[in-house]
């Protein structure tokens, strides 16, 4: 396991696109896995570290029915039209 500044990654993985400040948010917020860590002032990754685009949690609105049965011949259907 070789560890490289966020710099050195930027660099490489991306031709240098990103900000400090950006890259420094990933890290902090965990956007980089495995997890970037933060050795004095400088965050370091390994170099097969790569960015993971948070998701947006999802919420279902109250009254919806998420207990269909994939089995369901409408549900089939719909999964099936092409």
């Amino acid at each position: 396991m070789t560890l490289i500044t966020l710099d050195q990654w930027n660099t490489a993985l991306f031709g240098g696109r990103y900000s400090r400040n950006t890259l420094r948010t990933w890290a902090k917020n965990g956007h980089i896995q495995p997890p970037a860590r933060k050795v004095g002032r400088d965050w370091l990754v390994e170099q097969c570290a790569r960015f993971h685009k948070p998701q947006k949690p999802v919420t279902v609105p109250e009254g919806v029915d998420t207990t269909l049965d994939i089995t369901d011949p409408t549900v089939l259907a719909i999964i099936n039209q092409k």
